[in-house]
């Protein structure tokens, strides 16, 4: 017989249940396959998260006969891997595919990465910046996978006054590269000047007859050999000296003793000679080289910055060079991208930072044709930096919708932010996206701002979700918050006016770079404030005001215990149910590039915050999704629970399916008469009856109250007008003595 305790146990183990699932098991799981089209073309790529300075490698990542993809953002540190493998959408031919899980095999990369096998074992081993120069890990290949694993933490060489660390420039990406043809990987890089490149010679093969060792700080297997390489140095402006004496021999040993630049070093005119493609920091070209002499002593002399003859190289800034076969055709192409940590100026559209020249000749003569100016981002959303996703039924026919906030893309009138509208073309449990607008609202016209944040929230108290957005001024530079009122009823296609925007004065000690997040905390009907800080720490705000007259009282500079953090500086954050216990819950997204989760607590009394775990392959890590992340929650396949987009600094967007393991019905089987709640779904209103005198609370799956502890009289139905509530899953827990249900509903306004 069920007794009044029976529901509370009932609930109890629930709550205990999800606790220990939750411990041992992946929250979500990354979505590649909800398809979107652009322009009436289906992208193949859509969900890989954007691409802003890359650096291009290959590598084998599966044990199939074909070398993959790997691509390094300096923007945000983060590496996004691609499987070579039949083009779904060309028959007969090859595309790369973004494949998420190898990425959580790499380690951690700063600046810059390069992938050569130094150990001549077939297996590309992994060098890499660090604040001491360069690190290197070593490929460690089983039968089934790989790992990566740290040889040397920091490289050594003996200089002109001893044995010294090999320090690359920050800004730099050196030549890793057999410079003498004798098997073991020399290392070309520039001094501090930015005006030489330095040849640290690799004596491996001289002193063991193997390539395979690294040395270390007393014994190093890297020395310095003469002042310069190539007998030049750079100029002024773009331009070179040549016919310097630098002093370089091939009798290892005969000598005991920045600017920004990149390097590639090959034969590029067919004569068997290495040549040299250099980027410059403040160059708009890269200039080539032409080396007159083989083997270890290079002697360059003659260079030109029109490169190629026809379709020459001409980035805003820093453009870099790489060689590697992308088109599947055995000849490497050429690929150029800017080096750069941030878009300096604004000056650089990052929706097309990736030139791709096709081969046309051959490997030891090649002819570089270009092909396109946005090489794998044409097949991935990529709104240019600072993508910001927020869900929303825009057009009211019952799914959600996308709406993408943008960093900005330079243009004629200076750098500015706009919508990117998605519209959900399929339905609410088989979603499929189109961009529908670049420009939604014609945002860029109306407001001069970029760094643009949007929300969807009822601002103004009419019971209808409106849309606000933070972004930065481009004459001020200061924070700015607006929201435009939605003037259509509720479920109805949004109506939006960017003519009716209201400014929402922020907080005075509001900065450039915070994110604000409205809610409403204390459940008094208005909207609170949440601010992620750029030092790391969360600011809580009351509304002491209205929702007609925002004021904002500070209640606490560390919010949910997170304080100043250099490592998870601008916390984004987002409120949901996540763990579908009828409580809020809170998630963060910071610089670590992880997302944070905090739950199993009444709201702010969270006393841990824990790695979101997201499933891959069938296997469970806390995957870095690079640094200035955003996040937003809606549940866009329809099961009742919240789902995760993700946009980065890198201008794309990464979707997370919610798989806690919890089935959502209506009414549980099994009851009985104690609680009944009707009709579900819900259109204008619900009853709810109990068998008992009891209270109530109605929860939103954001974890917002709209109602609170509303009495029920024993065996009488209690209506609840849900006629302006958004459409969504929403929670019911009755309290009755010392018994807790809770029922589901769903509201389909």
């Amino acid at each position: 017989m069920r007794t009044k305790f029976t529901s509370f146990f009932l609930f109890l183990f629930y709550i205990i249940t999800l606790t220990n699932a939750f411990s041992q098991k992946s929250w979500f799981k990354i979505d590649t396959l909800t398809s979107v089209t652009s322009k009436g073309v289906k992208l193949t790529n859509p969900w890989a998260g954007g691409l802003n300075a890359s650096q291009f490698l290959k590598m084998h990542l599966n044990n199939d006969a074909d070398e993959d993809l790997v691509v390094y953002d300096r923007t945000n540190s983060k590496i996004t891997t691609f499987l070579t493998a039949a083009d779904p959408l060309n028959q007969g031919k090859k595309t790369f595919i973004h494949a998420p899980y190898y990425e959580s095999l790499f380690p951690k990369a700063d600046n810059w990465m390069i992938l050569a096998d130094y150990d001549g074992d077939g297996h590309k081993d992994l060098f890499t910046s660090t604040s001491l120069g360069i690190s290197v890990y070593r490929q460690a290949k089983t039968a089934q996978s790989w790992t990566f694993r740290q040889m040397q933490e920091v490289l050594y060489t003996k200089g002109f006054s001893g044995n010294i660390n090999l320090q690359v420039s920050g800004t730099d990406i050196p030549g890793i590269v057999d410079v003498d043809d004798d098997g073991d990987l020399d290392l070309l890089l520039f001094d501090f000047s930015g005006n030489y490149i330095e040849l640290h010679q690799n004596l491996s093969m001289e002193k063991f007859g193997k390539p395979d060792s690294l040395g270390n700080v007393q014994n190093p297997v890297f020395q310095r050999n003469g002042d310069c390489w190539g007998n030049f140095h750079k100029g002024t402006n773009e331009g070179f000296d040549f016919g310097l004496d630098c002093g370089v021999t091939i009798k290892s040993g005969n000598r005991e003793m920045h600017a920004g630049n990149s390097i590639l070093l090959r034969d590029l005119n067919g004569d068997g000679k290495k040549d040299l493609l250099v980027g410059h920091v403040s160059n708009t070209h890269v200039s080539f080289l032409t080396n007159a002499a083989s083997g270890l002593i290079g002697n360059f002399t003659a260079y030109t910055n029109t490169f190629p003859a026809v379709n020459p190289v001409q980035l805003h800034i820093f453009p870099a060079a790489y060689m590697e076969d992308v088109d599947f055709d055995g000849k490497k192409d050429l690929l150029i991208a800017p080096n750069v940590a941030s878009n300096d100026g604004n000056l650089t559209d990052f929706k097309s930072s990736g030139w791709l020249y096709h081969n046309a000749g051959t490997d030891s003569k090649p002819d570089f044709k270009l092909s396109k100016k946005n090489f794998l981002q044409d097949q991935m959303l990529d709104v240019g930096e600072n993508a910001a996703p927020s869900f929303f039924d825009i057009d009211g026919d019952g799914d959600l919708d996308l709406l993408v906030g943008t960093g900005g893309v330079p243009g004629q009138s200076g750098y500015k932010g706009s919508f990117w509208l998605l519209k959900n073309t399929g339905n609410n449990t088989t979603p499929a996206y189109e961009v529908e607008s670049e420009n939604y609202l014609n945002l860029a016209s109306a407001f001069a701002v970029y760094n643009i944040k949007p929300q969807w929230a009822d601002f103004n108290g009419d019971g209808v979700t409106d849309l606000g957005f933070a972004a930065t001024s481009t004459s001020t530079l200061k924070p700015e918050y607006r929201y435009i009122p939605n003037k259509a009823p509720a479920g109805a296609p949004a109506q939006l006016n960017v003519a009716d925007a209201v400014t929402i004065a922020l907080p005075t000690e509001s900065q450039t770079g915070d994110s604000p997040h409205f809610y409403d905390v204390d459940g008094d009907g208005d909207l609170d404030l949440l601010v992620g800080k750029t030092q790391g720490n969360l600011y809580y705000y009351a509304n002491t005001g209205t929702s007609k007259q925002f004021t904002f009282k500070l209640e606490s500079d560390a919010f949910a215990g997170v304080s100043i953090s250099f490592e998870g500086r601008s916390p984004q954050l987002a409120v949901a149910d996540f763990d579908l216990d009828g409580r809020a819950d809170l998630i963060t997204a910071d610089h670590t590039g992880n997302i944070r989760l905090f739950h199993g607590a009444e709201w702010g009394k969270w006393t841990a915050r824990e790695t979101l775990l997201v499933e891959q392959n069938g296997k469970v890590a806390a995957p870095s999704f690079g640094t200035y992340l955003s996040v937003a929650i809606g549940d866009y396949n329809g099961d009742k629970k919240p789902d995760i987009a993700i946009g980065s600094n890198a201008g794309g967007l990464r979707l997370l399916t919610n798989v806690v393991p919890v089935t959502i019905t209506g009414n549980e089987p099994g009851a009985g008469p104690l609680v009944n709640v009707f009709p579900n779904p819900a259109a204008n209103y619900l009853k709810i009856k109990s068998s008992k005198p009891a209270t109530f609370d109605i929860v939103s799956v954001s974890g917002r109250k709209v109602v609170q502890d509303q009495k029920l009289n024993a065996n009488v139905e209690q209506e609840i007008v849900t006629q302006h509530w958004s459409a969504g899953l929403y929670l019911i827990e009755i309290k009755s003595g010392n018994s807790r249900v809770v029922r589901k509903v769903m509201v389909a306004n």
